[in-house]
């Protein structure tokens, strides 16, 4: 109706608000002019003392490794370096040849020793075994590329051939054939080989060397050291001039074949010259016959004589495969150097002596003794008569040390 008052629709009610965050607590306030507290000193200490043992423990890993041999056979391997050779490619050679483990850790003291500017350049030899300070020390040029082979007093040129074979110098048939170049004997004063004139000693060759090389440098070095114990001896070499009738090219030889002798037959320096008496007594005292040497070194010096010149002697056989001197090797007449079958020297040394075989050889003893026997202790007793020989063997066969009858 007209005029009257309309009933209002009351309100919606309000939505209650949200409650306001709580404030988020503020860190009391710093007073000016003052920083934060720093780390206490306990633990400084314990990460200072940390670092320390890690810095140590770290070295002396690394030390360790440079200086532990790497764990080869022995066996010699070459690796070759390039004019414009770096440490990596060094590294990477080793590597390959198997000379080295962690080549990282290899690389990196190699990039710090400067080994690819020291390093010799072409073909380096090296054994398998060495530590990597010795490789370093192997690549540094004066002393990279050759081969140390030492060669002992007494051995014959059918162990040096070997033994430079082995060590990667030459090989073997090579080296052998040039021992019995009949050029380079004939220069030595030898015949039929240069069994006796190859010196031992140590020599840096190297690898892969022309095996006439060196034969010429044993050759060389042994007349240079007989030189001056002949020089060192002039009554020893008259005594031998006297025996090869004024040949002093045969009394060289009688020299240095009884020098070999005495070589293989005793190490003990008492004895030396007193052995070499016996065998110059057997060569020369008119009233010794018949004039054997009757010596063991020179049998088994034939048998390898003949298995590497023509063929094996059948009486070698057992005796090879024994490890020993047989009867049937003692009686064979078709080894030329069984001086038990043979009288006088045999045809060449039966080994290559050093120089106090040599001196031995030239200082023999004024006695005539004409036997001699091992005591067992290193030691021989000698003899004049065999009567007095036989002695010393039972005596020796008592005491259970004596050996064989040796001349």
């Amino acid at each position: 109706m007209a005029g009257r008052a309309r009933p209002v629709a009351p309100k919606p009610p309000r939505a209650p608000k949200a409650p306001k965050p709580s404030p988020t607590p503020k860190a009391p306030p710093r007073a000016r002019g003052t920083r934060p507290a720093a780390p206490s000193s306990d633990a400084r200490w314990t990460v200072g003392a940390v670092a320390v043992v890690a810095l140590l423990v770290g070295a002396a890993a690394t030390l360790s490794y440079l200086r532990t041999p790497h764990r080869g056979q022995g066996a010699i391997v070459r690796i070759t370096v390039d004019e414009d050779a770096s440490a990596g490619s060094i590294t990477r050679a080793l590597w390959d040849a198997h000379a080295i483990d962690r080549p990282w850790l290899f690389h990196l003291f190699a990039a710090l020793g400067g080994a690819a500017s020291s390093a010799h350049r072409g073909t380096v030899a090296l054994r398998d075994d060495l530590s990597p300070v010795a490789i370093l020390r192997t690549l540094r040029r004066g002393s990279a590329g050759l081969v140390r082979v030492t060669i002992p007093e007494g051995f014959t040129r059918f162990d040096i051939a070997r033994r430079l074979e082995t060590s990667g110098v030459c090989a073997a048939r090579d080296f052998l054939a040039a021992t019995e170049d009949p050029s380079a004997v004939r220069a030595a004063g030898a015949e039929g080989s240069l069994e006796g004139w190859l010196f031992p000693d140590t020599y840096d060759l190297p690898p892969d060397s022309p095996a006439g090389r060196v034969v010429e440098r044993m050759t060389e070095a042994f007349a240079r050291r007989f030189a001056d114990v002949a020089a060192a001896h002039p009554e020893g070499m008259t005594r031998a001039a006297d025996f090869a009738g004024g040949d002093e090219r045969a009394a060289r030889r009688a020299v240095i074949t009884v020098a070999s002798l005495v070589e293989r037959e005793t190490g003990a320096p008492e004895d030396r010259a007193h052995v070499a008496s016996v065998f110059w007594n057997r060569l020369t005292l008119d009233d010794f016959r018949p004039k054997l040497l009757q010596s063991d070194p020179t049998v088994t010096y034939g048998c390898a004589f003949m298995a590497a010149r023509v063929s094996p002697l059948p009486s070698c056989e057992d005796g090879a495969a024994r490890h020993a001197i047989t009867a049937a090797m003692l009686l064979d007449r078709e080894n030329p150097y069984n001086t038990y079958a043979h009288e006088g020297l045999p045809p060449t040394p039966v080994a290559n002596p050093g120089v106090r075989a040599l001196e031995a050889a030239l200082t023999r003893t004024h006695d005539e003794d004409v036997y001699f026997v091992a005591r067992g202790d290193g030691r021989s007793a000698f003899a004049a008569t065999l009567e007095d020989h036989r002695r010393n063997v039972r005596r020796g066969l008592r005491r259970g040390d004596a050996g064989a009858l040796s001349p």
